[in-house]
């Protein structure tokens, strides 16, 4: 009997995106203590009769395996190479000690569960510590409605906890794809994968989903919310995920403290079998969270506009702390690079800090903040030659050390509460009297690719009048988009490259 591994996690100097997925292991499932070993229940669904879950006598339905309660330690396996229809929502907790695998066995293509059109295709209600790997989900209907490829819900007024979520290849969700009104409900509920909380004091907590591959879901890709505006979930980290035209939003966390974004790879969002049809969407974002964190993603081709939105990134209502979006590559994004939406909503009043990003033929920001959040965005790249620039900003903003490549005929924002320190401006006209008007020296500008690797080429040249002549900022991160240091005493480069001038 062979059980596919979990890979190990590399959470740094690792590229974007592996070349692919290696789908036919066959090591030992790790995780378990030998001592707190359960056992394994086998799914076959090609087989013509019932078995008793054994190795040689597998279950061969989805009913069967729902029909079981499982325990600390025990594995349900589907057979690689066989599909399996209808709804699976497996019963049982495991321990963190000892969680229960749901996974596949044997070689050969991805076990394949269909929802046949069920609200889900795969479901966890009030359980903890369940692994979930290897498996392809798909949930495809001739119209859409709410629905997942897997849902995981805290519904009891108590914090569930221990969710190892990888490795999945989910396709072709009928999920509903307008935000509307009286859809609106059914399409936050609806996407690849969604977690959620409800019921006063319900909490999910330390939810893993990595290594993903999901498209053609409508309504988005991973909805991840684990509590409420008074009880927020914890230990939420999204990485290493592949999204790909999914009608809808690419990736949201809500209602967490702290959650981590990091290493995914969006695109053609809103597009896919089932397009995005109605209200806005984004890229990535958060809402409702404290301290949450964006970093080293790359969200591009957004082409369908929504009604107000289509940015790469979001911080929206009801954040607090601060909202960081940090070392992202955007591209070709016909909504623009970011969104400020604190008055979307609910107030939360996040500091937002916007650095060492850089945005290719974005063109645009917006703020619907009507003076509720302050921004500080410093030393990224602003790059559009092929249209005019649109920009609007919180009213208390201050804007340094950025480099703005644009059109002549583009205007940056002056109100008065925004202070514009130390940029470079080439094409644009300067706002204001400070920064320096002219060819910030680029080694390749206009070049970014499909991975946050791909911009060597907002690197400067050695001829750059943008070298060690920025301000310094007091908790700069200490590092520029690709790892130089940044100092905390000596004047930092403009832009998003801080290393020697090429």
């Amino acid at each position: 009997m062979t059980i596919r591994a979990l890979p190990a996690r590399q959470l740094m100097g690792r590229a974007l995106i592996a070349a692919s997925l290696a789908f036919s292991g066959t090591a030992v499932l790790p995780g378990a203590p030998a001592a707190a070993a359960g056992s394994v229940t086998y799914v076959d669904c090609s087989r013509a009769t019932a078995g008793d879950g054994s190795q040689t006598a597998p279950f061969n339905s989805v009913g069967q395996a729902n029909g079981k309660a499982y325990g600390p330690g025990d594995t349900l396996a589907f057979a690689s190479g066989t599909t399996c229809t209808g709804a699976l929502a497996p019963r049982g907790s495991g321990t963190a000690a000892a969680p229960i695998a749901l996974t596949a066995y044997g070689t050969g293509a991805l076990p394949v569960i269909d929802g046949a059109g069920a609200p889900d295709t795969v479901s966890l209600t009030n359980q903890d510590h369940w692994r979930i790997s290897n498996l392809k989900l798909t949930n495809p209907a001739s119209t859409v409605a709410r629905r997942t490829g897997l849902r995981i819900s805290a519904t009891d007024g108590t914090a569930h906890r221990g969710y190892d979520i990888g490795n999945l290849v989910i396709d072709r969700v009928a999920g509903q794809t307008n935000k509307n009104s009286p859809t609106t409900e059914d399409f936050v509920q609806s996407a690849g994968i969604v977690t959620g909380a409800s019921g006063t004091n319900s909490t999910l907590n330390d939810v893993h989903v990595h290594d993903n591959q999901i498209s053609n879901t409508g309504g988005g890709g991973l909805k991840i919310r684990v509590g409420a505006m008074a009880v927020k979930g914890t230990g939420v980290l999204i990485e290493d995920n592949t999204v790909k035209d999914v009608g809808g939003d690419g990736i949201i966390a809500s209602y967490a403290d702290a959650p981590l974004i990091q290493y995914n790879n969006a695109s053609g969002v809103g597009n896919g079998v089932y397009p995005f049809s109605g209200g806005n969407f984004a890229g990535i974002w958060v809402l409702g969270d404290h301290n949450p964190t964006i970093q080293r993603n790359a969200v591009y081709g957004i082409t369908r506009m929504s009604v107000a939105d289509s940015q790469a990134f979001d911080c929206d209502w009801g954040n607090t702390g601060t909202c960081t979006i940090q070392y992202n590559f955007s591209r070709d994004n016909i909504g623009g690079f970011f969104l400020d939406c604190d008055g979307c909503g609910t107030i939360g009043g996040a500091q937002q800090v916007i650095r060492y990003n850089i945005s290719e033929n974005d063109c645009r920001m917006s703020s619907v903040s009507a003076g509720r959040s302050a921004l500080h965005m410093y030393n990224n790249v602003l790059y559009c030659t092929d249209k005019k620039f649109s920009i609007t900003l919180p009213d208390e903003s201050v804007v340094e050390n950025n480099i703005w490549v644009g059109t002549t005929d583009s205007r940056l924002p002056t109100a008065a509460g925004i202070s514009w320190l130390w940029n470079v401006f080439q094409g644009v006209p300067r706002p204001t009297a400070n920064g320096i008007a002219g060819d910030p020296q680029f080694v390749n500008p206009g070049t970014g690719g499909d991975t946050i690797h791909s911009v060597d080429g907002y690197k400067l040249r050695a001829t750059s009048p943008g070298l060690n002549n920025g301000s310094v900022i007091s908790g700069n991160g200490g590092r520029d988009y690709w790892g130089n240091p940044v100092s905390a005493t000596a004047k930092p480069h403009r832009g998003a490259y801080n290393g020697p001038g090429l």
